[in-house]
């Protein structure tokens, strides 16, 4: 493979990068494949919200590096490059950082993680990552034409280290869906079919229809059909509703004045008594009891 070309800005609409992916690949927790294309043809405004948590990262990064250098002795040569696919010019990768190793420029990543999340990182060393990140990391090795890359993250105040080699099967699979989305949806302006299983895709519908042009539309088979599953599944809802409270009833009958029901596999429902102060007229002292499903070792 022919040298990545280096470049100093990049326009995100005009590229795919490494955060795209996995978007593409369908296991992004943020944004579906419809709102990627979106970001692509008529990119949404930046938020106050986003900016400050790039200013955060950003600011991190100069310590995380020392980190790096001090705690694993790596030669770091290089951070924030940019690099174009010289095989693929749509595709592009912003690399943390590079560190030599046998004479060759391998990739770092660099993540600050929330301690809550901290369960989705597996053991040092390992390639254990989320998912998406997987995807970004085998992104930014493709486009390098590099063979590794560290990754650490940050988790409170320890520096985890990871370790992702070169998957060239998984690279190539990468590449051939980024490649059919850019030329079948980007470059025609044509959307992608919209995933309905999405977790996020009323978010994602509230952003393709923002308002209404005061039509109305007749209802067809397939509009009788969908109306019919919504109101069944409103329905079964209640039902279920009912037979979980039952459930709850029986279930705190035979707690009585206990603080829990401990379980086999390590989960107990947990019965707690919980006192609010009044704050004001409107919001005057309370008392109820919190029921809920939890480990018994948290409690």
């Amino acid at each position: 493979m022919n040298a990545p070309l280096a470049i100093t800005q990049a326009d995100r609409t005009k590229f795919i990068g490494g955060s795209d992916v996995a978007a593409i690949l369908g296991v992004s927790p943020w944004r579906n494949v419809v709102d990627l294309w979106m970001d692509k043809t008529t990119p949404r405004a930046e938020n106050g919200q986003n900016a400050a948590a790039k200013r955060r990262g950003s600011r991190l990064e100069p310590y995380i590096l020392d980190m790096i250098r001090e705690e694993h002795g790596l030669q770091i040569v290089a951070a924030n490059e940019r690099y174009i696919d010289p095989v693929l010019p749509f595709m592009a990768a912003e690399i943390d950082a590079e560190y030599i190793d046998a004479g060759s420029r391998e990739n770092i990543e660099i993540k600050t993680v929330h301690p809550f999340k901290a369960k989705e990182w597996g053991e040092h060393e390992t390639d254990e990552l989320p998912l998406h990140y997987v995807a970004q990391v085998q992104h930014g090795l493709g486009v390098t034409g590099r063979h590794r890359c560290k990754v650490f993250a940050l988790i409170g105040d320890e520096l985890k280290p990871y370790v992702v080699e070169r998957d060239d099967e998984l690279i190539s699979v990468m590449r051939n869906q980024a490649a059919a989305f850019w030329n079948n949806y980007v470059v025609p302006r044509v959307q992608p079919p919209i995933d309905y299983e999405a977790k996020n895709v009323l978010d994602t519908l509230k952003r393709l229809y923002p308002g209404t042009d005061g039509t109305v539309i007749e209802a067809n088979v397939m509009h009788e059909h969908w109306r019919a599953v919504f109101e069944t599944a409103k329905r079964m809802q209640a039902h279920y509703e009912a037979i979980q409270e039952g459930a709850r009833a029986h279930l705190l009958a035979e707690m009585g004045a206990s603080a829990a029901i401990s379980f086999d596999d390590g989960m107990a429902f947990v019965r707690k008594e919980i006192k609010k102060k009044a704050y004001t007229v409107n919001y005057p002292a309370s008392r109820y009891i919190d029921f809920r499903l939890a480990k018994l070792k948290e409690q």
